[in-house]
């Protein structure tokens, strides 16, 4: 699957969002990967530990919410790509 069906089946499937909002720079990182050969890579996503959503306030499964994503990191070495959610610390 492309990166971004990755990201969205991650948040869909596993965290209760209706969909996902890829912010300018993760759009452009989503391009920059698929160009260099990097769009096949497996998703671990960064995001608070404190909520299934990116804001740690929603508690329990809050479903429905869209899902921001700010930033996509590489970690070629390891093997994946990593979606930064919301304000994540990085």
């Amino acid at each position: 699957l492309p990166v971004i069906d990755k990201i969205r089946l991650i948040a869909q499937q596993i965290y209760g969002a209706s969909d996902i909002e890829l912010l300018p720079e993760a759009q452009e990182k989503v391009a920059l990967y698929t160009k260099q050969g990097f769009g096949n890579l497996p998703i671990c996503m960064a995001k608070t530990h404190l909520s299934l959503s990116h804001d740690p306030e929603q508690k329990g499964a809050p479903t429905g919410f869209v899902l921001p994503i700010r930033d996509i990191r590489a970690s070629v070495g390891a093997g994946f790509l990593y979606p930064l959610v919301g304000t994540v610390c990085d």
